[in-house]
């Protein structure tokens, strides 16, 4: 489900950034790389009991 997930949030982020300009453009790209690293060591590390 994660690859799922990371492909889908890669498309928004993309089609976001394609449609925007300037700082607006600048903080999608921030916040979609701050998503994808999230996402990745979400997944990296197993939930502890």
């Amino acid at each position: 489900m994660n690859k799922w997930l990371i492909l889908l949030c890669c498309i928004v982020f993309i089609s976001a950034s394609l449609m925007t300009t300037g700082l607006t453009r600048a903080l999608i790209d921030l916040a979609a790389f701050s998503a994808l690293l999230w996402l990745v060591f979400r997944s990296q590390n197993p939930t502890q009991d």
